[in-house]
């Protein structure tokens, strides 16, 4: 067997071949951007089988082990894991990690960091910097990162905070279906469940937009395994078969992901209700997610400029949020929504040297550098700039 080349290829074959791991998004906490107490990366409890599988987690104590870390082309090194139970404390993490590493940590906000246990004290750790390999690693296990954190296992999938009921809503819905729906059925239906199992009177921009995106991710992997679960029964006979399935449930998982975000952004926008064009239409065929008021609008060149919005939205940003400045010329100030947790202060100084504001739901604003938290723009700030500008 061929040995994998890529760092991505790498991460994907150790993790396949451990069956178990935890990832996160670094955050400004993680590496002490925020002036915290806490030493070291937080670790999910959710996750706690695979650091401390020999050990019973009680509150009252602290308990600590010495595990071994394994990075690609450099030596071993040893880290301390750390439990935190006294007092008001219920958490862990791994400290002795940035000073022994060949990391600058401070340039690794946002960076995906993966945690595979090879046995009890040693882990093989890969720390994924751009987005496609991101991308890459989260579409390949499916997961959902809405709160920072996925613990896997090959046998269970991944861990979940919905809670016992809503699953069963959503298993109940998903069993509706022998194909996959259109990505804004899916988005709508994902909405539907939560409001109405949690009874959502009142939209909170910020919350809620993150709670329509993690319900979205539930739903389409109940979907999926309600359509799939005939071509996982019976064995593929050939290679072709087998790759035309994989390749296309793949696709399948990146084009929802990529459209998510946006229907749900739309349904807000509606619901304030706010003017707006999704897709917009600017120079030429350049089609911007979301322009205020209106496409119309925009091609008035007697239209006051001031009154014009631009507003794009990506999932993650760390490398392609160059990619909205030249989407309406006529705006020189431009806003782009991302759920990206966390980036590095360098990069945010960039963005405002091209006049653009990144808006984040506010949960999520913990994941930045202190410094720098006070440019971020939560969802219902946003929404506050344009009722003022179009006195709504």
């Amino acid at each position: 067997m061929q040995e994998p080349k890529t760092k991505i290829d790498q991460a994907i074959v150790a993790a396949t071949q451990s069956g178990r791991f935890f990832c996160k998004f670094i955050s400004a906490n993680d590496v002490g951007l925020t002036r915290a107490h806490q030493e070291g990366i937080y670790l999910a409890l959710s996750a706690w089988d695979i650091f401390f599988p020999e050990e019973e987690r009680k509150k009252g104590t602290n308990i600590e082990k010495f595990i071994q870390v394994h990075i690609d082309s450099y030596y071993p090194f040893e880290s301390r894991l750390v439990y935190y139970g006294k007092g008001t404390r219920n958490e862990y993490r791994i400290t002795r990690f940035w000073t022994n590493s060949p990391y600058n940590k401070e340039e690794h906000v946002g960076d995906l960091i993966i945690f595979i246990p090879l046995d009890h004290e040693n882990f093989k750790i890969f720390l994924l910097d751009t987005e496609e390999e991101i991308d890459h690693f989260i579409e390949h296990f499916s997961l959902s990162l809405v709160n920072n954190v996925a613990t896997y296992t090959s046998t269970k999938g991944q861990t979940t905070v919905l809670s016992k009921s809503i699953e069963e809503m959503i298993e109940d819905n998903a069993k509706g279906f022998d194909h996959f729906p259109d990505t804004i059925t899916m988005a709508n239906l994902s909405r539907e469940i939560f409001n109405s199992y949690y009874k959502v009177t009142h939209i909170d921009p910020d919350k809620h937009l993150l709670k329509w995106v993690e319900t979205e991710y539930s739903v389409f992997r109940a979907i999926e395994r309600n359509v799939y679960s005939p071509f996982l029964t019976k064995p593929f006979l050939t290679l072709e078969p087998l790759l035309e399935f994989a390749n296309s449930a793949l696709n399948r998982r990146k084009s929802r992901a990529g459209k998510s975000l946006e229907h749900h952004i739309d349904y807000l926008f509606k619901k304030v209700p706010l003017p707006f064009d999704h897709p917009g239409k600017t120079e030429g065929n350049k089609k911007p997610d979301f322009l205020l008021p209106s496409n119309s609008a925009y091609s008035d060149v007697l239209y006051d400029t001031n009154k014009l919005i631009f507003l794009g939205a990506k999932t993650t940003c760390k490398d392609r949020w160059r990619q909205v400045l030249n989407e309406a010329n006529r705006i020189p100030h431009k806003h782009l929504l991302t759920l990206q947790q966390g980036i590095t202060a360098n990069q945010l100084d960039e963005m405002q040297d091209e006049n653009l504001t990144l808006v984040v739901p506010a949960p999520y604003h913990k994941h930045y550098p202190e410094t720098h938290r006070d440019r971020l723009w939560t969802v219902q700030q946003f929404i506050d700039y344009a009722k003022e500008v179009y006195m709504i």
